[in-house]
């Protein structure tokens, strides 16, 4: 990540930021219903809710995000609500650290604000990280505009991670009201 993009988001969480509501989505918990356990990856974890509510379900959780107060007070909210999450200090589009296979991995919100070169190096990672038959839960802003650089998932985005993985559902909508969204959910 970028020096700027590390401190736009520091210093977001200096208040609570509009991402951060605290309250796991309908999609994810949806999708809790309907899946066996496993292991689950969530990419820009924030403050931890949704690996927390992972873990409250059984899943076996890593938390990645690059902004070192936010993943303290992630483990801090895990230690509170009894559970056991593996939060990490990361990049997104340098897992090294990260091994293994994931029968799940978790994004909301943060592939959309990569650039082109970083959206291909989180990618990379996911293809290596996600087992077979193992499912891509992503929310995004969506953009029609090939030259926007973090505001969102082009067209072109969205072909890159169909040469990875199979779409098998898409929720369009609109955040707070006209910003285009969706929530993706891919295959390997």
């Amino acid at each position: 990540m970028s020096l700027q993009q590390k401190l736009f988001y520091s210093l977001f969480y200096f208040c609570r930021p509009p991402w951060d509501t605290g309250v796991s989505p309908p999609e994810l918990i949806a999708f809790i219903k309907s899946h066996s356990t496993g292991r689950a990856l969530d990419l820009g974890c924030g403050t931890g809710t949704n690996a927390i509510t992972l873990a409250q379900h059984g899943w076996q959780v890593i938390g990645v995000d690059f902004v070192g107060r936010v993943v303290r007070s992630a483990r801090h909210k895990a230690k509170e609500a009894g559970v056991q999450v593996d939060f990490r200090t990361g990049d997104v589009t340098r897992l090294r650290d990260v091994t293994g296979s994931f029968d799940m991995v978790l994004d909301i919100g943060c592939l959309h604000s990569l650039t082109s070169q970083q959206k291909a190096m989180y990618t990379d990672n996911l293809r290596r990280l996600l087992a077979p038959q193992g499912t891509f839960l992503l929310y995004a802003f969506i953009t029609q505009d090939e030259t926007a650089q973090g505001s969102g998932l082009t067209p072109s985005d969205i072909t890159l991670l169909a040469s990875h993985l199979r779409l098998v559902h898409r929720q369009n909508g609109a955040d707070r009201g006209d910003r285009a969204s969706a929530w993706l959910t891919y295959q390997r």
